[in-house]
């Protein structure tokens, strides 16, 4: 059994996964009870993070534009650099365990298993490159360009798109995991 699987073992014990839960919710709650509606309100409308669809730079200029230096200074800390640090890690900790643990109990066997594994971890890292180039362009250290803003926005849906596969895997591995737990003609 490979490392990453022992340590998916671990955590994939009901106590741990309630746990995960836990954790990676009181963060999101932070952050979808203060810091995004005072991010949000100052930006008027979403900022960077909450774009599921990406961003233009016409967008991320509007966004940059209205944030005044009491919102930057939420955004960086501690948005970006404690809430938008741990609720990624905590995220795909929770669902590949989850994944890891719903697909053991359906005997669930396929070559992509691993990959399906690694999609939260892959969803987490474009998390990160997302959050490094919004803390570039809130703190000005880069001028938002149409090159840098894509790459931007290409991170942001990236990880929208990855999480958004792992939840769905998620709900078809619970659904099955019902139908094989409740069959009543097995």
């Amino acid at each position: 059994m490979s490392k990453f699987n022992t340590f998916l073992l671990s955590s994939s014990s009901t106590i741990s996964l309630w746990v995960l839960f836990l954790t990676t919710h009181v963060v999101l709650a932070i952050m979808l009870g203060y810091t995004f509606p005072i991010l949000n309100n100052t930006a008027g409308g979403k900022v960077f993070d909450l774009r599921t669809f990406g961003y233009s730079l016409e967008e991320a200029q509007t966004i940059l534009g209205n944030l005044d230096q009491q919102a930057i200074d939420l955004y960086i800390f501690p948005q970006l650099l404690v809430l938008d640090v741990l609720y990624p890690i905590l995220l795909a900790l929770f669902l590949s365990s989850l994944l890891f643990r719903l697909t053991r109990s359906i005997k669930f066997r396929s070559r992509l298993l691993p990959l399906l594994l690694l999609l939260p971890f892959l969803a987490m890292v474009f998390d990160y490159l997302e959050n490094a180039c919004i803390l570039l362009m809130i703190t000005e250290t880069l001028e938002p360009s149409a090159w840098g803003v894509s790459l931007s926005s290409f991170f942001t849906l990236s990880k929208s798109i990855l999480t958004s596969v792992a939840w769905i895997s998620i709900l078809v591995c619970g659904i099955q995991w019902i139908r094989t737990k409740y069959n009543p003609y097995r």
